[in-house]
């Protein structure tokens, strides 16, 4: 630990004490620590963000003489892998300005929440506000998307969709009006969206996506891909998919079957991609493969059932995700996997599972 560290007691590690324990809140747990002489609760009273492990040592000693400096920095090491500490001396300065600060403010918290003393909980928000996102599709999962972009601080999100505004439409999608019908759903959205976000920058890529190629086109430069056009439902899926890994982009996709949500990730070169997924269908399960052939998948068609409740899980699902990929703050849960979330029940689980396979047509080049 390095000396100029100045340990601080998380906000979201609420301290409570009865009697001789004290309870460390956090997260549907508390974590319980016995303190007969009161010795704990001081250094506790003292982790406010302004003391080196020092000076928390001199503060505690002056009180309790026996207590040492060495347990002072065992008690404050066991604090930290518990996840209670965060460096006071950490600031946002150099990476946000004042609005910056106050309008991310709960976000920085959040990231907080995780980080250890020798990490920066504002990297994790400079890293979302620098991310260059793709957001294909700006229906009913997309404009929740985008706006939950915006809102959770992206900077940079490139946008396609080539669809008008139908009154069916406003059951869910949740940019638009009702005198909005018939006008183009991508000048509508990002008109939108950056009154609410002035900060955040916007490139529109209007028109229909009609193949692998449109797609590499579009994702060139993008660090994610946020996928949940749908139309045409299956050829999609695959340009999408090629075209990701074309450009070595990570895919984050999915959308609603009625009844339930479902999304998947892939990362080119580490994980399988849709067509390794296709393949290993096709070896275990006959009638999948039998409905999958060029000829018959064409009668599988969209959706034209959508719940707004659902959709909104769904994002919640989908910008997690992409949150995880950016930030790094944690694994990808859906990687190399289909989760999927019951209406039912809203119990996420996994439904479908695939490895790559080493010579798929589209990923097996990478090695």
């Amino acid at each position: 630990m390095a000396a100029d560290v100045l340990p601080q007691l998380k906000h979201t590690s609420p301290i409570f004490v009865l009697d001789d324990t004290i309870y460390v809140g956090g997260y549907g747990e508390a974590t319980e620590i016995p303190d007969p002489e009161g010795s704990i609760r001081l250094l506790f009273d003292l982790l406010d963000g302004t003391r080196t492990v020092a000076e928390l040592h001199a503060g505690v000693a002056a009180r309790y003489p026996r207590v040492t400096l060495d347990e002072v920095r065992t008690a404050i090491d066991q604090f930290d892998k518990a996840g209670f500490l965060q460096n006071g001396a950490v600031t946002a300065e150099g990476l946000f300005d004042e609005y910056e600060i106050g309008r991310w403010e709960r976000n920085f918290n959040f990231f907080g929440s995780y980080v250890s003393l020798d990490e920066n909980k504002y990297e994790y928000q400079r890293k979302l506000r620098d991310a260059r996102i793709v957001l294909l599709g700006l229906g009913g999962l997309g404009s929740h998307i985008l706006l939950d972009l915006a809102a959770m601080g992206a900077g940079h999100v490139r946008v396609s969709e080539f669809d008008r505004v139908e009154l069916s439409n406003l059951n869910r999608q949740i940019l638009y009006r009702d005198g909005d019908i018939g006008q183009a759903k991508i000048d509508l959205a990002t008109a939108r969206v950056q009154e609410f976000n002035p900060r955040i920058e916007i490139e529109k890529r209007p028109g229909r996506i009609e193949s692998t190629e449109d797609v590499e086109r579009i994702v060139d430069g993008a660090d994610v891909v946020i996928a949940v056009a749908d139309r045409p439902k299956m050829e999609l899926a695959q340009w999408i998919n090629a075209g990701c890994v074309r450009a070595g982009v990570p895919l984050v996709t999915g959308g609603l079957e009625t009844q339930r949500a479902v999304y998947y990730t892939v990362i080119p070169g580490q994980s399988g991609c849709v067509e390794c997924w296709r393949t290993q269908v096709y070896q275990v399960d006959p009638v999948s493969a039998g409905l999958l052939t060029e000829k018959r998948r064409r009668n599988i068609g969209g959706d034209n059932a959508a719940f707004c409740p659902l959709v909104t899980m769904t994002t919640g699902l989908l910008i997690g995700e992409v949150t995880r990929l950016i930030t790094g703050i944690a694994p990808p849960a859906a990687l190399g996997r289909m989760m999927e979330l019951p209406f039912a029940d809203f119990q996420l689980r996994e439904c479908e599972r695939w490895d790559r396979v080493t010579d798929c047509t589209v990923c097996g080049h990478l090695g």
